[in-house]
């Protein structure tokens, strides 16, 4: 069963975060952080369903719950009292996301090459 996660639209968020040739404004970093905050809290649930499930333990397994225990990590954090720091707390936010994303079911049956018959 496919998940609901829009991984274009978070893709997007993410590359927003990570690819600014300039310091971002404060409302902008706050604008960032809610978004990057909501797409971590809708897909740490799915990452944390398929660790939870009893198996064998693998790497897989391993770098999941690793980015389980970071994501809640940075999701305590805050931005701090500067500029400099809220950006660097957004870039944070950014990498953790990019490795749920990653982390999903989906994410393995879309980095599958497609079968053909031919």
């Amino acid at each position: 069963m496919p998940d609901l996660i829009d991984a274009d639209h978070i893709n997007r968020t993410i590359d927003r975060a990570l690819n600014t040739p300039v310091l971002p404004t404060h409302t902008e970093l706050k604008e960032l952080e809610a978004d990057l905050r909501r797409h971590i809290h809708a897909l740490l649930p799915v990452v944390a369903a398929q660790t939870a499930c009893p198996g064998p333990v693998s790497k897989d397994w391993a770098m999941r719950r690793f980015t389980l225990a970071r994501a809640r990590a940075v999701l305590l954090d805050g931005p701090g009292a500067g500029l400099r720091s809220a950006a660097e707390h957004v870039n944070s936010l950014a990498h953790v996301c990019r490795a749920l994303l990653g982390h999903r079911p989906a994410a393995r049956e879309e980095a599958r090459p497609a079968v053909t018959g031919d």
